[in-house]
């Protein structure tokens, strides 16, 4: 670079700040070394330079917020975000699940106990329910397990299983819903006969 040529004013502040390009640095460093004038303008350049930097890091261009009182859009996901809102919704789908379930003809507790005796009589009644543990009275007291079946009216095999005896009868455990309708409770003996039938009933 001549003497005649200058370096522009910019050409100074970006090698004051170590951003002019690599093919120009030299030949501005060499017109440098000859001209007090763009030496003095360096200076300037520099000190400039330096001050914007310190300005801009204790004092940042502030940024411009919408004003208070604007309207915000509000989406339906910032709805969805609010507490309430969320337990509402939630209360809401949990009454629906209840209402589904609860709507059909039948409800099934979780379990229902009855204590039957040998048929005499009237069969007695229970609620629908998931499992129904029995109390076979007039059963043996001692020995076992006992082969136990449930039938309904037809006759058709509800529930197998076996159950011990115990100080006040056979205990038997159902682990079947039953709806409602009548059946019958039968315990067989070790060669396959009945030793004692009971009844009970489930109400609709």
């Amino acid at each position: 670079m001549e003497q005649k040529f200058h370096g522009t004013d910019d050409q100074l502040e970006q090698y004051a700040l170590g951003r002019l390009a690599s093919s120009d640095v030299e030949v501005l460093e060499e017109h440098l070394m000859i001209c007090v004038a763009c030496q003095e303008r360096l200076d300037g350049a520099a000190d400039f330079a330096l001050g914007m930097k310190e300005v801009l890091e204790t004092d940042p261009v502030p940024v411009e917020l919408p004003p208070q009182d604007a309207p915000r859009r509000v989406s339906w996901f910032d709805w969805v975000r609010r507490p309430a809102f969320s337990m509402a919704l939630g209360f809401a789908a949990l009454i629906l699940v209840i209402g589904i379930l609860s709507n059909g003809r039948t409800k099934f507790v979780p379990s229902a106990s009855l204590q039957l005796t040998a048929m005499r009589g009237e069969m007695p009644f229970t609620v629908p329910a998931r499992q129904f543990d029995l109390t076979l009275a007039d059963a043996p007291r001692e020995g076992g397990p006992f082969r136990i079946e449930v039938v309904n009216e037809m006759g058709v095999s509800m529930w197998r299983g076996l159950a011990p005896a115990g100080p006040d009868g056979v205990h038997v455990s159902v682990q079947q819903k039953l709806a409602p309708g009548g059946y019958f409770v039968r315990i067989y003996l070790a060669d396959g006969k009945v030793l004692h039938e009971y009844g009970f009933r489930v109400r609709a």
